[in-house]
């Protein structure tokens, strides 16, 4: 139907009248018949009856004479037959809409985005040490399996190092290899030595003994000689003294006699004794003389016997000192022999013990030396086990942020996190606070999967499962916003589609609709007028 400029509403297809008059609909000021008279038609505010144009044109032709200009333009003020059938349409909608609008509720959402997540812990692996991704072995979403290789850091440095330590350590164990040697032959050595001096020593101990029994024997000898040269002296002495008594009492004997003898003699001459008297006294006399000769013969004997005793007794002590001074000789002389082997062998073995002990200084110096190449070997070795992180376990890898080889990682910082192999899933999503004053664990929530789009494979239904007991900031495209973090559990860890079920796996994103609340339709068109009122009282 043509659209008529000059009245707004749709034209009905009827031919104007030039004399057509029109009236506004705020005021009842008569046009002039000029204004009637012209082309213009004035705009329609109001529709009163419904009567076609060609009627209102015939009584117009047939009451003009007679009529006046203000019956004139009532009459051509009444609405056509479409804008009647349009007002009864709009009634007619509007009886049927305002019981729907009041009885009809919708859904009232939050929406949240997340990802999916395994519901209970994961296995974060946080980078070990600082270095440069050299090869990134596996991608967000794939499995993987308990050993295999995710991520490598470039590792030629440390490489080169330890190449070098283990060049290190091979020369430093030939060295030991070498001084073990050596140190086998000092020990040799200090053996052999050992048992050179024990020997030498035990000869020179003999041969000390010897000289010592030598000396003991010959002064056993010389006083054996000694004493038997004494007691022969003391036999002469006691000869000597005998004969000497023996002597002395020839002499007082032969003194007696001699006295006696003139006595003999005068009293023979007188007869007073006879001749044989007196021959016996003279015979007295003469064995008296030769007792006292031979006791002075005998003291002579002796004496020469007591010198020549002393003679061989001196002798015999005199020779017996020089046996027991060269005895004695030969026994020092075997001491400081004895005492040089010793102290020599005790010299050739502080030799070979300080070569030995510095043999052992360098041994240990050495061991210290490998055992510190071990422990950087060690290191090393463990630095090049970290700079090759392994999954702990079979799993998903739901979280990767490294992009890929180039990258750098500090100490601490999160590699990539792994879900457990049949853990159960949920999805860990952020709500904005404004959106968060109805939430209720409990309520039942829609999911859209970014991969999966809703027009194809419909949402997924879940229930909230937890709410964050405080928000907290978080980035977004339009800044810092403050959110609580929801978990809502899954109905099904699939999502249908073609008769085929698609398993959801960790990382995948999704939209949460969180059904907040069911409101009236007429709620929402009343919503504005509520809120112009409110504004007006606070004005």
């Amino acid at each position: 139907m043509p659209y008529d400029p000059n009245s707004g509403f749709p034209n009905s297809g009827f031919p104007k009248k030039p004399n057509d008059d029109y009236i506004n609909s705020n005021s009842l000021v008569t046009k002039s018949p000029e204004s009637l008279n012209n082309n213009q038609t004035p705009p329609l505010t109001q529709s009163i009856s419904s009567q076609s144009a060609s009627s209102q044109s015939a009584s117009s032709q047939s009451l003009g004479d007679d009529w006046s200009e203000v019956t004139h333009d009532l009459l051509n003020t009444l609405p056509r037959p479409w804008t009647r059938g349009l007002l009864y349409l709009l009634v007619i909608c509007a009886g049927t809409l305002l019981p729907w609008s009041m009885l009809s509720k919708v859904d009232e959402t939050g929406s949240a985005r997340g990802r999916i997540e395994p519901k209970g812990k994961t296995i974060r692996l946080d980078a070990p040490v600082s270095g440069t991704v050299a090869a990134l072995k596996v991608k967000e979403g794939e499995i993987v399996k308990a050993g295999q290789i995710l991520l490598e850091l470039e590792s030629d440095l440390v490489r080169a190092e330890l190449e070098q330590l283990l060049q290190r350590q091979t020369g430093q164990q030939n060295r030991l290899a070498q001084l073990d040697i050596l140190k086998n032959q000092l020990m040799l050595g200090l053996h052999t030595q050992q048992q050179q001096n024990q020997a030498q020593e035990l000869e020179k101990q003999v041969q000390v003994e010897q000289a010592k029994y030598n000396l003991d024997s010959l002064k056993n000898i010389h006083n054996l000689q000694k004493e038997e040269k004494f007691a022969q002296i003391n036999q002469v002495k006691q000869s000597i003294e005998s004969s000497q008594a023996s002597y002395k009492l020839a002499l007082i004997r032969l003194s007696a006699a001699q006295e006696r003898l003139p006595r003999y003699k005068q009293a023979f001459e007188q007869g007073v004794i006879s001749q044989d008297r007196f021959i016996e006294a003279e015979q007295l006399v003469k064995e008296n003389y030769q007792s006292v000769m031979q006791a002075q013969s005998d003291i002579l004997q002796a004496k020469s016997r007591l010198k020549e005793q002393q003679g061989g007794y001196e002798r015999i002590i005199h020779e017996a000192k020089a046996d027991i001074q060269q005895a004695e000789l030969r026994l020092k002389e075997q001491k400081r022999s004895y005492q040089s082997l010793v102290q020599g062998s005790k010299l050739a073995m502080l030799k070979i013990e300080e070569q030995l002990k510095n043999l052992e200084t360098e041994v240990t110096t050495l061991e210290a030396e490998i055992a510190q190449a071990k422990t950087q070997i060690k290191s090393l070795e463990f630095q090049l086990e970290q700079r090759v992180l392994k999954a702990p376990a079979t799993g998903t890898v739901f979280h990767l942020p490294i992009q890929g080889a180039g990258d750098v990682v500090q100490p601490g910082e999160v590699i990539v996190e792994i879900a457990p192999e049949n853990s159960s899933l949920v999805l860990r999503a952020q709500i904005a606070t404004t959106e968060s004053g109805s939430l209720q664990v409990g309520m039942p929530v829609k999911m859209k999967f970014d991969a999966y789009p809703f027009q194809n494979y419909g949402v997924l239904k879940g229930n909230l499962n937890w709410i964050s007991p405080d928000s907290k900031m978080t980035e977004t495209n339009q800044g810092k916003l403050e959110s609580f973090e929801l978990e809502i559990e899954l109905e099904k860890p699939y999502i249908e589609a073609r008769d085929k079920q698609i398993t959801l796996t960790p990382g995948q994103t999704a939209t949460a609709e969180v059904i907040v609340r069911q409101r009236r339709v007429i709620d929402f068109v009343l919503d504005p007028f509520k809120k112009l009122q409110k504004s007006g009282l606070e004005l």
